[in-house]
């Protein structure tokens, strides 16, 4: 069988109300050898914990990487932010293998193919000074080494960052192992070659980085500086009559947004104040990456969460903490008919991310 049937086959015996499935990798190329697996990306509807599983099914060797809709583009997402997007390479160059929600996973291949196409953000002026210094200062390192031992780590060292350079350079994807010569390949298939050839040789090894580091702005080692001060800055004062409603909502509830990017220039810290009227809930939604702690203030709200396919509910009082973990969808509940309930958010992420659901089953 060739290997798009035989992953369609595994997904419909493992997991046969999928959403949603991929089957991508060298197994669909030339590239393809005997030991090359079945890349499976396989998307479920209620998963709470995706997981990654390695196994072997009919003779295949088979990697699975099982998600949720959301922890999927959490996943996705974050390949995309540190530019290694190999989870999205498989699912945008993959075979669709089953989709049961009328053309998500063809929509989800075109979106991220134009993100691809886009190639990431170009390298700040820090980013492609460090890498400028490391380079140099490995070449100085493959010029000096007596070593053989230290000599042979140093030049594939001076491989490996010579393709990220050029990638940086070049505004292109990068990736590790097998992925960073590919994805060099791609890019410049000339450079690629002749840093395959050269990676014996220290001395030709080194004119080729050399040459690539030209193209950044030539070597730098002496007079690099690397400045910050994170501890010096100034305090900020918000003012409880100051906070802003300009952060994301529910209905149900009223948040307020007192440290922010906004208000007082943090980065990965998000604070405010949520007011939940009397006898009301809040919609079902989740927090997306962040982690959320709660005190309670004022009122006796309620925390609604599934364990088990089962509601749970978390009474609480004034002087009470809640934790929500990232991406557990929940509610908020005022039960008091007369009063407001009232409680200070914390989060782990500088962006107050709300994601609305239409109940409480993870997705």
């Amino acid at each position: 069988m060739d290997p798009v049937s035989v992953a369609r086959a595994l997904v419909e015996e493992m997991f046969p109300g999928a959403l949603y499935a991929f089957v991508g990798g060298s197994v669909l190329t030339e590239r393809r050898t005997r030991t090359s697996d079945l890349d499976v990306v396989v998307v479920l509807d209620g998963l709470t914990t995706p997981y990654r599983e390695s196994l072997r099914w009919r003779g295949w060797p088979v990697e699975l990487f099982v998600h949720s809709e959301t922890s999927l583009r959490a996943y996705l997402d974050k390949d995309f932010d540190r530019r290694q997007p190999s989870l999205a390479r498989m699912c945008v160059d993959g075979a669709v293998l089953v989709d049961r929600t009328g053309g998500r996973a063809s929509d989800l291949q075109a979106a991220l193919g134009e993100r691809l196409a886009a190639g990431p953000p170009d390298l700040t002026s820090a980013q492609a000074e460090r890498a400028r210094y490391g380079l140099s200062d490995l070449l100085d390192d493959l010029e000096g080494a007596t070593d053989p031992g230290e000599r042979a780590f140093i030049r594939w060292q001076v491989v490996q960052a010579t393709a990220r350079m050029a990638l940086g350079v070049g505004q292109w994807w990068q990736g590790s192992g097998k992925w960073l010569l590919r994805e060099l390949r791609a890019h410049d298939p000339e450079l690629a070659e002749e840093l395959l050839e050269a990676h014996e040789d220290p001395a030709r090894l080194a004119a080729v980085a050399s040459g690539v580091l030209e193209r950044a702005g030539g070597r730098l080692w002496e007079g690099y500086r690397a400045e910050g001060d994170p501890f010096h800055g100034p305090l900020r004062h918000v003012p409880s009559g100051t906070l802003s409603g300009e952060t994301a909502q529910s209905s149900g509830m009223r948040r307020l947004a007192a440290i922010s990017g906004a208000t007082a220039g943090s980065e990965r810290l998000w604070m405010g104040q949520t007011h939940v009227a009397p006898a009301t809930r809040s919609s079902n939604h989740h927090h997306g990456a962040s982690e959320t702690a709660i005190y309670v203030v004022s009122g006796t709200p309620s925390f609604v969460f599934l364990e088990g396919g089962e509601e749970v509910r978390l009474e609480t009082r004034p002087g009470d903490y809640v934790f929500v973990p990232p991406y557990v969808p929940h509610r908020e509940e005022n039960p008091d008919p007369s009063q407001e309930a009232v409680v200070v958010i914390a989060r782990s992420t500088q962006e107050a991310i709300v994601v609305n659901l239409p109940d409480l089953r993870p997705r």
